[in-house]
């Protein structure tokens, strides 16, 4: 050993010996404890209040989330409102408003929407849906309950606590705009809301921790939802109260007057009496925030709290305190003051660390929402699969979609009738073939084999029929690589273009029609020259022979057909212009009578009954007697042709309604099969055998009506697509009647 250690270690053993260093050093050592665990005490109790300002926060997400989910359902069901007002006023004849009224219901029951109808000034419901017709609502609970401001924007009326099935209460509400009846009289539009069931659809399901849950009150402090049904419709100062009349409620009492009955929005700590089920004095964490929404309207508010029991976050508290604890003693045994300063040194290192990658994973969650609203903003179908056809990820607008293609039993035997299929995790993780039928797979399964093989990109367009309706959609597949170049998924990029396309072959139609037209034409010029010989020479030649000869008879059949070929001629130039007609007005039962006289006979002999419904109190119309004749004689040639041989029945049918006269040929023949329908109406399309029909009669017909602002419609049932229905064919010609030719306008009618 060196002299110089000798020196050392003979040094610190007199120190050791020494009694006054012993004592010293003991008392720095039990003072250096008692800091320690001060700070150890300090340090739990600081996280104990960020633990749960931390849950307190979470809470506080969840209200907001909740608000502007309320928010959402009562502007949808305002744009709804604002739709049918607009629709009353137009009186849109498409689009009747009865129709448009029970179609918001639907889609709007679930949001709470109870009733739409319309009422007079004096307060009687003269249209109702989903309620009765003549119900007497007090006129000044309708002037009261019903509000807008002066922009005439819709907004939600007083509130009305109401019974409900069950024994307890629900919330009602009304919105209200003026509207015209049919009459035309001055009338109120007016939509009830269970503004309870509104809000029930989004608080009824959040959870905050393990137990934790939503209620909501409005301006006054009445319960609009509380899991504990029979609060719903009660003041929260009082029926609190009532039920623990022994608790002392002042603290949330407090935090709802000061700071939730004014619209603030915030966190806070409380004790109740009770906590699903559980009885007695409990501390809660509560966190609100006001239901801001231009529906509801400025002076009343209504406020969204989230509540947990602190117990929730105590165990967590008490670990952190524990493991704090030991570490801190362990670091006291082990090094006394020179290891607890490093401790402390190096906590204040992982502090800042822990800052720093909170900000970090800040500002990447804040990357993460923004791909994600722009995902799910999308107008076009975004989705991720894996190499196995999978679906790993997939936007709302795909979501939509593929709701609607779902056609196997393997997903279907999942789900309930009533299941949402917009939620995404019916899709996710599911192969395409237990979501799509066959060909629609075996296409994909060859377009994803391609871009495997190629590694490249791939853009192709195809076709899926959605609820009967076919789109074209295009799509771009992209191989996603990793970091070393490998292909695990595929990125699928898909464009509605079926208006596009439909736009296109308009115009296609349109150009090849207007050639068509001008060929037509051309040729029927050329062709009525000799067809004028031929028929004057067969007229001069017949006079040259007796009734009866062979060459006579050997003549007319050359007449015959010489005329069905002017006939044809006739229809070609008719097609490529249509005349202009009389311009007159049309008096429909003559007509209709005209057209039986001189068809009747020809029915009786096709073994078909004839039935007429015409009133002779229909009004006349504008166009040519003439022409209006062509259209419904070969609406009824085209019934009895469907008809055949085995015969039927011929309906000739006519109302006015609207200012407008409908007048309809239905027979019981064989039907328009779906996949010829869109095509019924084109130009030289016909399904009778050659030599029997052009294909220009509907053509004409149709030219003819729209020619004079009418409408030509038609219902068919074939039985290769519904072979359990009865078969046959309604063509409706609707044309409109002058003002001063409609009943009770100064006219005929």
């Amino acid at each position: 050993m060196s002299p110089v250690k000798n020196i050392f270690w003979r040094v610190a053993d007199s120190l050791l010996n020494l009694r006054h260093m012993v004592l010293v050093s003991s008392a720095i050592f039990f003072i250096v404890i008692g800091i320690a665990f001060f700070l150890v005490y300090q340090n739990a109790k600081v996280m104990h209040d960020q633990i749960n300002a931390d849950f307190n926060q979470q809470q506080l997400i969840l209200a907001w989330q909740a608000a502007s989910q309320i928010d959402a359902l009562l502007q949808d069901i305002v744009l709804d409102l604002e739709h049918l007002r607009r629709l009353r006023a137009q009186k849109a004849e498409d689009y009747p408003f009865g129709e448009a009224a029970r179609a918001s219901l639907d889609r709007n029951r679930m949001k709470g929407l109870i009733e739409i109808g319309i009422t007079d000034p004096d307060g009687r419901v003269v249209e109702i849906y989903d309620g009765a017709i003549g119900e007497i609502f007090d006129a000044r609970r309708i002037e009261a309950d019903c509000r807008t401001d002066a922009s005439g924007r819709l907004e939600l009326g007083p509130l009305r606590v109401e019974p409900a099935p069950g024994g307890h209460n629900i919330v009602t509400g009304m919105i209200c705009a003026p509207a015209a009846q049919d009459n035309g009289s001055p009338g109120v539009l007016f939509a009830k809301i269970d503004v309870s069931g509104l809000v029930s659809q989004v608080t009824r399901d959040i959870r905050s921790g393990k137990t934790g849950y939503a209620w909501v009150i409005d301006e006054d402090g009445t319960f609009l939802y509380h899991p504990e049904k029979e609060f719903i419709g009660k003041n929260a100062f009082t029926a609190r109260k009532e039920r623990k009349p022994y608790i002392s409620f002042k603290q949330i009492n407090a935090i709802m007057k000061e700071r939730m009955l004014r619209g603030e929005d915030g966190t806070g700590i409380y004790v109740s009496g009770w906590h699903r089920g559980i009885e007695g004095e409990l501390t809660k964490l509560i966190a609100f925030t006001p239901v801001k929404s231009r529906a509801i309207g400025p002076g009343h508010a209504w406020s969204v709290a989230v509540a947990a029991p602190i117990s929730e976050v105590a165990e967590t508290v008490h670990r952190v305190y524990v493991r704090h604890f030991m570490a801190e003693a362990a670091l006291i045994l082990g090094m006394f003051v020179f290891g607890l300063l490093v401790a402390l040194y190096q906590q204040r290192i992982s502090q800042a660390l822990k800052e720093k990658v909170k900000r970090t994973e800040a500002d990447l969650h804040e990357t993460e929402r923004i791909y994600q609203r722009i995902v799910e903003q999308a107008t076009d179908l975004i989705y991720i699969l894996d190499l196995e056809m999978r679906v790993v990820l997939l936007n709302q607008l795909a979501i939509e979609t593929f709701s609607n293609l779902v056609v196997t039993s393997a997903i279907e035997d999942k789900i309930s009738d009533d299941a949402d299929l917009s939620r995404p995790e019916l899709y996710i993780g599911r192969r395409l073939d237990e979501l799509f039928s066959e060909p629609d797979v075996a296409f994909m399964r060859s377009r994803v084999d391609r871009v495997l093989e190629n590694k490249k990109s791939l853009s192709y367009e195809h076709y899926l029929n959605i609820k009967g309706k076919k789109i074209t959609l295009s799509t771009k597949l992209i191989p996603i690589r990793d970091d070393k170049g490998e292909v695990h998924y595929l990125l699928g990029i898909s464009r509605d273009v079926t208006e596009k396309m439909e736009v296109d072959q308009r115009i296609y139609n349109t150009e090849k029609l207007a050639s068509i037209g001008t060929l037509a034409a051309g040729v029927a010029h050329e062709i009525n020259n000799p067809l004028a010989v031929i028929l004057g020479f067969t007229d001069l030649l017949m006079e040259r022979f007796q009734e009866g000869s062979p060459e006579l008879e050997d003549l007319k059949v050359i007449d015959y057909n010489a005329n069905h070929a002017k006939k044809v001629v006739e229809n070609l130039l008719g097609f490529a212009r249509i005349t202009e007609g009389l311009e007159d007005t049309v008096d429909i039962p003559h007509s209709l009578q005209t057209v039986m006289n001189i068809v009747k006979n020809t029915l009786m002999t096709k073994k078909i009954d004839i039935r007429m419904e015409v009133p002779e109190s229909l009004p006349c119309v504008q166009g040519d007697a003439r022409e209006f004749q062509q259209v419904i004689f070969n609406l009824i040639n085209n019934s009895v042709a469907a008809m055949g041989e085995q015969g039927g029945v011929l309906t000739i049918s006519a109302h006015d309604e609207d200012g407008w006269v409908h007048v309809s040929v239905t027979d019981t023949g064989m039907g328009i099969p779906d996949k010829i329908k869109p095509r019924i109406f084109d130009p030289f399309f016909t399904t009778k055998k050659v030599g029997e029909g052009t294909g220009l009669g509907l053509s004409l017909c149709y030219g003819i009506v729209k020619k004079y602002g009418g409408r030509m419609s038609f219902v068919s049932t074939a039985a290769e697509d519904h072979p359990d229905r009865p078969t046959g064919t309604a063509f409706t010609v609707s044309m409109p009647a002058p003002k001063d030719q409609r009943p009770g306008k100064g006219g005929e009618g």
